[in-house]
């Protein structure tokens, strides 16, 4: 048997017993150190999920290979640190033939927990097909371990745009992601402009690297974008925010040929009005992102394990698998970044 935190009802987490599962050939057995609470989980537990209740969630997530069964051809080896992707994909439809696995279209595996649906990161134990499991350094805290899906997700979305050394782009929104975008930028060689109404918020970017802060509020952040690049605009605008009133300003910040990029879900989900003239004459690029690929993943773990990006910044709290309840109230503060609950007691931060 195994202990689970499974999102019971609205604004209820509670632990249960379910069996612990078993690994089957080219799988092996994980045991999780820690799990993050994502925006996605926030909202299940919140209420504002059509996702069906209870149900074991958890994605970002860092652990340790427990156990590897006969008939699992594998370099991995048992105490192993790893990340993993708990985003199924088929690996036979034309998507995932192609690299885009975030795309598929096919039958992915589905787990189960006690029969509760569960994408399982806030469980003890998951198992998992070798080809989802990621290495990461062995001297990598587990919990920066944990931030290597939200990162693979931020990789996936800069990798929408093509950046050159000295380009300029706008990150909307100096939450976890709009940061980790800022950070991404920078490392790409851009000079990196963030645009975020939480002085805080926007302080923590500009002492982490960002070149410029735009405080919204103040006066128009387009004309505050469009007076920062000389009138030109920027090469790309990472919109991180939900408001699709925000997301339709940012058009206006690009300049010729500029690239906007629609991260993450919107709520509501409202129309955004284009002009298309101005896409056509200005050869605009609107495009989205969604969900990180298998590469994305290989490359965000890359950057954790050689500290190249440390997320220590954005790590709010961290509770135990006991007080999961208080975790996921915690998680809905709008003061903090990124709140975990340490799955496995030992792991100490």
């Amino acid at each position: 048997m195994m202990k689970v935190v499974a999102i019971t009802g609205k604004e209820r987490a509670e632990i249960r017993e379910v069996p612990r599962p078993e690994a089957m050939a080219g799988e092996v057995l994980i045991k999780i150190d820690t799990c993050l609470l994502c925006t996605w989980e926030q909202r299940m537990f919140g209420g504002d999920s059509s996702t069906t209740l209870p149900f074991v969630p958890g994605h970002e997530a860092s652990g340790t290979i427990e156990e590897i069964p006969e008939g699992t051809v594998t370099s991995f080896k048992v105490g192993d640190k790893v990340v993993f992707k708990t985003l199924d994909h088929c690996g036979h439809c034309s998507y995932c033939y192609q690299g885009h696995t975030n795309q598929c279209t096919g039958t992915a595996k589905k787990r189960s927990y006690g029969g509760m649906a569960g994408s399982g990161g806030l469980a003890e134990y998951i198992t998992l097909d070798v080809s989802k499991i990621f290495p990461v350094a062995a001297d990598l805290d587990p919990v920066c371990a944990a931030f290597a899906e939200p990162l693979a997700c931020c990789v996936h979305s800069m990798g929408r745009v093509e950046l050159n050394l000295g380009d300029t782009v706008a990150v909307i929104g100096a939450g976890i992601m709009g940061q980790l975008h800022a950070l991404l930028a920078r490392l790409r060689g851009a000079r990196v402009i963030v645009v975020e109404p939480d002085k805080t918020r926007r302080e923590l970017a500009l002492s982490l690297g960002a070149h410029l802060g735009v405080d919204p509020l103040a006066s128009d952040p387009v004309e505050q974008v469009l007076r920062l690049t000389d009138g030109e605009g920027v090469e790309a605008v990472f919109s991180t925010v939900t408001k699709s009133s925000v997301a339709a300003s940012a058009v206006s910040m690009l300049r010729k040929m500029g690239t906007l990029v629609l991260y993450g879900s919107f709520h509501p989900n409202e129309p955004i009005p284009t002009d298309p003239n101005a896409v056509h004459y200005k050869e605009y690029v609107i495009t989205g992102s969604y969900s990180p690929s298998t590469v994305d993943f290989f490359r965000a773990t890359r950057l954790l394990s050689a500290k190249l990006i440390d997320p220590k910044p954005f790590i709010s709290e961290i509770f135990p698998m006991e007080k999961a309840q208080e975790a996921f109230t915690a998680s809905l503060r709008p003061d903090t970044y990124r709140v975990g609950i340490r799955i496995d007691s030992h792991i100490r931060r």
